[in-house]
């Protein structure tokens, strides 16, 4: 029973949330009352003026959105190869050194998640990850632990993923909420690019299921260790094996469950 929505100015110039009029139900009791609703758009990604994407989108964050996006994907191979980005709401604008469309197929992928991008082929993806990189249990819990603090929009709404990168002390380098778990991750990291953070120290912590493509991302962010609070896919556990990577799933202390490269994680006695 939605009979009213009114925006709520959010940045960016676009509204992040709205507000709606609804009634809640308890048992067999109900009452009128206020609820917060995260705003779902759309966003066309143009890498050297060729579409490459349009995604559904929280708007915010919108140029380490297509930093992050432009690396995770594959487009290209570093941070330092981007030029320039300018958002033309709705449009994303990136100018990299060089990109023909060649680089990647342009056929529209439905993804798991039920959202669009390109289609990345992680199947040729077979050098491993290095790094040295050792984690003590007490830090993925404490990483973990921290998406009820930071994840502002998820607490007011309950619809939003977020992802939060730390380095190997357990510092925050950087984090962002988003509707789609796809593109929390390639926030986070175009984030931590635009400081110069080079991300093979990191671990990435993730509200979302874990199929391939978001182990994809993270690899070739460079980061070695993901952690996510809920469960993986065949296709991510596989491809994390392959690469080196540590997977680990199902974290909420005082449990998680490690599916690849279980060494990277100090503390724990296996019986």
């Amino acid at each position: 029973m939605v009979d009213e929505n009114v925006p709520v100015v959010g940045i960016w110039g676009q509204a992040l949330t709205s507000m709606y009029r609804v009634v809640r139900v308890d048992g067999k009791e109900a009452c009128d009352a206020e609820v917060e609703v995260c705003v779902e758009d759309s966003v066309n990604l143009q890498v050297n003026g060729i579409r490459v994407a349009s995604l559904t989108i929280t708007p915010a964050d919108l140029e380490p959105f297509a930093l992050g996006y432009v690396v995770c994907e594959g487009l290209v191979r570093a941070p330092e190869e981007v030029l320039s980005i300018e958002v033309e709401y709705p449009n994303v604008n990136v100018t990299v050194k060089a990109f023909t469309g060649d680089e990647a197929d342009l056929w529209m992928e439905i993804r798991s998640s039920g959202c669009v991008g390109v289609r990345a082929a992680w199947a040729d993806i077979d050098d491993p990850i290095e790094s040295d990189i050792t984690l003590d249990v007490d830090q993925v819990f404490r990483g973990i632990g921290q998406v009820n603090e930071l994840a502002r929009l998820w607490k007011s709404t309950g619809g939003t993923h977020c992802s939060i990168i730390y380095d190997s002390k357990g510092n925050l380098v950087s984090y962002a909420e988003d509707i789609g778990r796809h593109n929390t991750i390639d926030k986070a990291v175009g984030k931590a690019f635009m400081k110069g953070r080079k991300l093979n120290d990191c671990f990435l912590v993730c509200t979302g299921r874990m199929p391939a493509g978001m182990v994809a991302k993270a690899y070739r962010a460079g980061i070695p260790v993901i952690v996510s609070n809920t469960a993986p896919f065949t296709t991510g556990i596989d491809l994390a094996r392959r690469l080196n990577m540590t997977l680990i799933c199902f974290a909420r202390q005082p449990k998680m469950t490690i599916y690849s490269k279980p060494e990277r994680i100090q503390g724990i006695k296996k019986q």
